[in-house]
């Protein structure tokens, strides 16, 4: 019922997907932005650690809880552009290729120490700072030499990172974008043409 009508669905409003949508603007804006509100947000809850390292915790305002509770979801439809790697997640943020290092690599992930270690953090030595829980052989050994040589290269500078939606070509958060991805499912064909029948509403919502 609440799937888009240029999904075959009826378009009716979920007030849940709506607030995950505006909390996600929120989101947005609190990694892409540096003005005084957000500084004073960043300040009382994430502290020394990054937003995307932050959780939902006992004494959290109703505001701060709801942005920690949808924002697993609303990372996962975007990826960072790494400056400083002060505001990314090495493993579990989406900053290199098109998947997650924890993903590309599990075997790795899964020994590693420090899973939600920061980019700036890993980088800053040479060999990589990552510490495992046990010694690297055989097929994990290979890997991790792969992995090394993957982000060698790459060079950080002190601007901030900045975190690009994949939703949309621009590269910017919209409200719409966000409730079409949550509201897509694949109970109906895409191009279903139902809603453009010139017949009476009440017998559109029957097909």
């Amino acid at each position: 019922m609440s799937t888009p009508k240029c999904e075959g669905g009826m378009g009716i409003l979920n007030l849940e997907a709506q607030n995950i949508c505006l909390l996600s603007k929120w989101l947005f804006k609190l990694l892409n932005e540096d003005e005084t509100w957000q500084q004073l947000l960043r300040r009382k809850y994430p502290g020394d650690t990054t937003l995307t390292q932050g959780s939902k915790k006992p004494r959290d305002s109703q505001f701060w809880s709801g942005l920690m509770e949808i924002k697993d979801l609303f990372v996962s439809k975007g990826k960072f552009k790494i400056q400083s790697g002060n505001q990314t997640r090495f493993w579990e943020d989406l900053w290199i290729g098109d998947r997650l290092m924890k993903e590309v690599y599990p075997s790795l992930y899964n020994i590693t120490r420090r899973r939600s270690e920061i980019v700036a953090k890993v980088l800053s030595t040479i060999p990589i700072n990552v510490s495992f829980r046990r010694a690297l052989t055989g097929n994990r050994l290979a890997l991790w030499l792969y992995l090394v040589r993957k982000v060698a290269n790459f060079v950080l500078n002190n601007e901030n990172d900045t975190f690009v939606w994949c939703l949309n070509k621009q590269g910017s958060y919209t409200v719409k974008s966000m409730c079409m991805s949550l509201m897509r499912t694949e109970a109906t064909p895409s191009k279903w043409r139902s809603w453009r029948i010139k017949v009476p509403l009440k017998i559109k919502i029957f097909l």
